[in-house]
């Protein structure tokens, strides 16, 4: 079958992606308002709380490469994804159920033990869900359509995360109730979809007896592999911190707290207006090419945010936008380009892996929200940041750079590094970019 043969009509590319939206109301959820909900409203702390979610990183970890590498093993008549979807949905829709619906006098064993279980079965059905995306194609920039819908329905679910709060005006505890139920009805119709929608994978054929460490250890070996997570690993950071710190940069350098969610909301909104032309971008040009141009947007806007300040809504307005509409290309590009890489494997008679390079890509993405917490917050706190006080001059630079400036550093060093996979495209022997 021809590289460029196309087999997935826009329907069934619907069907792939609509079961991002159930995943990604829970996942922004829990990134959003869980922590802040538990240590504040349910005063377990944040310390505590922190501590938790920390180690749920951690156990992501580890817990990734290991559901990726034993589903590429997988054998069934449905092929190796499926089964663990089918397995993990139910498990983790009644996991959200319980994190966001926390029954009356929930305690911190309440949030360790159904957080846990919440990091389990995200993985168990993540993991094998988004592979498919990675070798249901043949065709090049089909795989990228793959992405690109998955993309786009992770942002419906940021756009829901955000907005219902905002709809309901209502107390946080009331409004994660809401979006429990959100994720509940949705899951249903979306794992039908994928059922009936979406073309099976096929089997692992090639199932040679490699262990999880050596199956590990190909990934860290293999050029092509390691400057594509390199990239990546810098441009996520660098996404991190931004992210992370955009509630601060809002509230202490804009002055504008009450703007916080539309400020996200245009952010999201931008993600899925510019992500048709990252994908036009991609198919005229290469996945690499829009991918570099999307990093060096960030970076020009985000040096303009040294220039915000106090009561500048329209510049926070406009830097919302343009940092949104970057997010949808490293939503995107990164995991096409890495279905190429695994098709490209798979062509040389090489095990199915799709399952196991994507849960280490995924591993890399946990590890980066990290940083908010491990490195920008205990700096922030030794310059002596109060986020409901007045603060130095300082406090305040130190959340311009921690926001802009270290982002800015990080994504350059990619572009460093995505150059020398463009070189090595041009020489033959690169990623199909």
């Amino acid at each position: 079958m021809s590289d460029q043969t196309r087999i997935m009509s826009s329907l069934q590319l619907f069907c792939y992606g609509f079961l991002t939206t159930p995943i990604a109301v829970a996942g922004f959820a829990l990134v959003i308002y869980i922590p802040t909900f538990y240590a504040v409203d349910l005063g377990l702390g944040l310390a505590a709380v922190g501590a938790v979610f920390m180690f749920g990183r951690v156990f992501d970890v580890i817990s990734d490469p290991l559901i990726g590498y034993l589903s590429d093993r997988t054998r069934s008549r449905y092929g190796p994804r499926l089964p663990w979807m089918v397995l993990g949905l139910p498990g983790l829709v009644l996991s959200v159920w319980l994190l966001l619906s926390p029954p009356e006098g929930a305690g911190l064993w309440y949030l360790i033990c159904v957080s846990a279980a919440f990091f389990l079965f995200f993985t168990i059905v993540d993991v094998p869900y988004s592979s498919v995306g990675l070798e249901v194609s043949p065709n090049t920039n089909e795989r990228t359509y793959l992405a690109g819908s998955k993309a786009a329905f992770q942002v419906v679910g940021a756009l829901i995360a955000s907005l219902i709060p905002i709809l309901f005006a209502t107390q946080m505890g009331a409004s994660l109730h809401v979006l429990a139920l959100i994720v509940v009805g949705f899951s249903i119709p979306a794992i039908l979809l994928f059922l009936f929608g979406v073309p099976r994978t096929a089997q692992n054929e090639t199932l040679h007896n490699v262990g999880l460490l050596e199956a590990s250890l190909y990934a860290l070996r293999h050029r092509d592999y390691r400057l594509l997570i390199g990239a990546f690993f810098l441009v996520q950071a660098g996404n991190a911190l931004t992210a992370g710190l955009m509630v601060l940069f809002i509230t202490q350098i804009v002055g504008r707290p009450d703007l916080i969610g539309h400020f996200f909301l245009l952010l999201f909104a931008s993600t899925a207006i510019f992500l048709p032309v990252w994908i036009w971008l991609s198919i005229v040009r290469s996945k690499a090419f829009s991918w570099v141009c999307a990093i060096s947007v960030a970076c020009l806007s985000l040096a303009f945010a040294c220039l915000i300040g106090s009561g500048q809504i329209w510049l926070m307005a406009g830097l919302s936008i343009v940092i949104g509409a970057a997010f949808g290309a490293d939503a995107t590009m990164p995991t096409s380009m890495l279905a190429d890489l695994v098709s490209k494997g798979e062509s040389e008679g090489q095990p199915k892996r799709a399952a196991m390079l994507l849960a280490l890509k995924n591993a890399v993405s946990k590890l980066t929200f990290v940083f908010p917490m491990g490195l920008a917050f205990p700096v922030l706190e030794l310059a002596g940041l109060d986020k409901t006080g007045s603060n130095s001059p300082i406090a305040l630079l130190t959340v311009v750079f921690f926001f802009a400036v270290l982002p800015i550093l990080l994504r350059l060093l990619a572009l460093l590094v995505l150059s020398k996979t463009m070189r090595s495209k041009k020489n033959g022997n690169g990623i199909n970019a």
